[in-house]
């Protein structure tokens, strides 16, 4: 059981914390995973994904290589056990659009993600 997020926030109704269990927790545990920058957290500077080191450094990246790292984070989230990826990258205005599905020890579960590197 995970604390629901909406916006990235807490999410409180009625004035108690909302939770989320099964296949949605797992999908936002996807989710914030895949939104974590390598470096970014001071808990684990290991953590995360080399988006500056890697993805959104080449102006013609390697959209196999991506994949590969973006599928490797998915399937070291707990619970996941396989996962398909669909990306879009836009190397010139530094977006990338990740939808995926996974087999969870929960169930299907869908995700669907943008990041934007600063430019």
């Amino acid at each position: 059981m995970d604390l629901l997020l909406t916006d990235y926030d807490m999410d409180i109704t009625d004035g108690e914390l909302t939770f989320v269990t099964g296949p949605e927790a797992i999908a936002q545990h996807i989710t914030m995973r895949l939104r974590t920058w390598l470096g970014e957290t001071v808990y684990d500077e290991a953590a995360g994904v080399p988006y500056t080191q890697v993805i959104f450094r080449e102006k013609n990246p390697n959209l196999t290589s991506i994949q590969l790292i973006l599928e490797r984070v998915v399937l070291e989230t707990p619970g996941v056990l396989t996962v398909q990826l669909d990306l879009d990258l836009d190397a010139q205005t530094r977006v990338l659009s990740v939808r995926g599905s996974a087999t969870s020890i929960d169930g299907e579960v869908d995700f669907s993600t943008i990041i934007e590197g600063t430019i």
